[in-house]
């Protein structure tokens, strides 16, 4: 079996080498199809030869990638990650789509809420994950003297991660810290005294070791993978969308009484130590279970097409 992983680059990557080491009797390809003018070119004359093809990206606006394998009769998944259902739903209101994406693809996502809103849009898709982990961490402690709150904002989008609802939580409680990865906040200076915004970061875990809760606010969301490590690592998440082990919180109203309902724990001495998130994670996303289920699944789309 031979199976081209495509769509967001890091993530393609990150599977198709997993997948790999853990079933190296088949074969398991990433390219960067968005990005690389070369990869392009490869998966042009790479998609006739495989069994399968794999976007972690869906869309219904046209792709030569999707072209080519309906035309070389390859099966095409598209594996629903978050803002393209909202530029998918957006076509298909506007009457501006491929229709034949929507029924003649494998449709996949991770999460409730998203395969609620493709449904709207006429796919049906399953519920099937790749993000998965096979570390169990241990709980430390957080070794922050004030309250901390960790968190995400793209500096592509930062009012889309809830830039400015943060600012806003940041005034409102000035004896919370807020320190927010991903983001300078150059566009938003100068920042609350109470509001650390440390930029790109490519290794996380001293920030998670240094925060008490974790929070993702933004306006909407896939199965964030900033949450995901969160409850692994046992930490309190807010977050606002309904996920299990997560303290849901809908709107700045919910937050702001979230906020403030946590702060009174953290003076009574609370260490917001999430088991029952590092579980969830465990149960749900162990890299044995995910990956099985993909190779499972790979197998029977190839064999039913």
């Amino acid at each position: 079996m031979k199976v081209l992983i495509v769509g967001l680059p890091l993530f393609a990557e990150r599977l198709a080498k997993q997948l790999s080491e853990f079933d190296p009797d088949n074969r398991y390809i990433s390219l960067n199809t968005y990005y690389s003018v070369l990869d392009k070119i490869k998966a042009y004359f790479l998609i006739p030869q495989v069994d399968c093809v794999l976007s972690i990206n869906g869309s219904l606006s046209t792709s030569r990638v999707f072209d080519r394998a309906f035309k070389c009769n390859v099966p095409l998944i598209l594996h629903w990650a978050g803002t393209d259902v909202l530029k998918s739903t957006e076509a298909f209101k506007s009457g501006v789509y491929r229709k034949d994406y929507l029924e003649n693809a494998i449709h996949h996502c991770s999460s409730v809420w998203i395969r609620e809103e493709l449904e709207e849009i006429g796919i049906h898709a399953d519920i099937i994950h790749f993000n998965n982990y096979d570390d169990t961490f241990e709980f430390e402690p957080c070794s922050a003297a004030r309250f901390t709150i960790l968190t995400y904002v793209s500096d592509n989008r930062p009012e889309f991660y809830g830039m400015s609802t943060i600012i806003n939580m940041a005034k409102q409680y000035p004896k919370i810290d807020f320190v927010i990865a991903g983001t300078t906040g150059e566009s938003y200076l100068p920042l609350p005294a109470n509001v650390q915004a440390v930029g790109w970061v490519s290794d996380m875990e001293e920030y998670f070791r240094k925060a008490h809760v974790c929070l993702r606010y933004t306006t909407h969301d896939g199965f964030s993978n900033f949450v995901l490590e969160s409850l692994a690592r046992h930490k309190t998440v807010i977050y606002r969308n309904p996920l299990e082990a997560c303290i849901y919180t809908k709107d700045e109203q919910s937050l702001s009484s979230v906020l403030n309902d946590l702060f009174l724990e953290f003076e009574e001495g609370k260490d917001f130590r999430n088991d029952i998130g590092a579980e969830f994670i465990q149960r749900e996303l162990n890299k044995k279970k995910v990956l099985n289920t993909l190779i499972n699944k790979f197998k029977m789309v190839i064999r039913e097409s």
